[in-house]
């Protein structure tokens, strides 16, 4: 709604001049009898012209403040996601992703965002990951991240997350997943039950004390795995991977692949 504004009449115009024409003879030692009495006798008129005055100032105001108020009932509202995080938001700037270090990036300007490739940035804290909901390939080594939830990200097909500070990566329900990278991290545990695409899981010199890749349907589908410096003694398998184990798949010499690890 533009502003709305008075514009002075000529009679406001007319007595204005007349106002200044008699102060300015006033000024000038002209100030005479005549002068007063024409001066008092535009009393009407001066008190017409500050009525206009103090109305016209009243619409702007009212005008202003309506536009303002409009302006703000018409602001775009924009879905937000936070980004604890200031290395992985500094990342996101640096993709062009994101604009600013604020805390928060657009959720729009993230989620179709399909591989993000942010390594070695000193990142602790992958808050804000679970919006990437298109996201397919996620490299995030070398940094210090200690806790990572992927559930959401359930497009994923590749999780790179080597050399962190990990204790705990939660993968349940995707089922598109075909590679998980994260050795030499401090993972205790890690369920893979859904995660039926793997074809690659490199899980050496973590913390897990069992690893159970049973569900896998067979040896050829997971062509690589690595489990070895783990402090683990047992590997479960079914049947099909313990009758023909890839000389590819890794383990520390002590350790067991078996059908039951009880």
């Amino acid at each position: 709604m533009p502003k709305q504004r008075l514009q002075p009449s000529k009679k406001v115009w007319q007595v204005w001049n007349k106002i200044i024409t008699i102060y300015l003879q006033a000024e000038g030692n002209y100030l005479t009898s005549n002068l007063l009495i024409k001066f008092f006798a535009m009393k009407r008129e001066l008190y017409l012209l500050l009525s206009i005055v103090l109305v016209w100032t009243s619409c702007s105001t009212d005008a202003d403040s309506s536009n303002e108020q409009d302006n703000a009932d018409n602001m775009p509202v924009f879905a937000m996601t936070a980004i604890p995080d200031a290395n992985f938001e500094q990342a996101l700037v640096d993709l062009n992703i994101d604009d600013e270090l604020d805390g928060f990036v657009r959720t729009s300007e993230i989620r179709d965002v399909q591989n993000i490739d942010i390594e070695n940035k000193g990142i602790t804290d992958l808050t804000g990951i679970q919006d990437f909901t298109a996201l397919i390939g996620l490299w995030v080594s070398e940094n210090e991240i200690t806790q990572l939830d992927l559930r959401q990200n359930e497009n994923l097909k590749f999780a790179f997350a080597s050399n962190n500070a990990l204790t705990s990566i939660q993968v349940a329900g995707l089922a598109a997943l075909e590679k998980i990278e994260i050795e030499n991290n401090a993972v205790t545990s890690l369920n893979i039950a859904d995660n039926l695409a793997l074809q690659e899981l490199s899980l050496a010199n973590n913390q897990l004390n069992a690893i159970d890749i049973s569900a896998l349907p067979t040896v050829i589908q997971l062509n690589a795995f690595s489990i070895e410096g783990n402090p683990l003694e047992c590997i479960k398998v079914n049947e099909d991977q313990l009758a023909g184990i890839p000389t590819q798949w890794t383990k520390d010499p002590e350790d067991v692949y078996a059908l039951d690890c009880n």
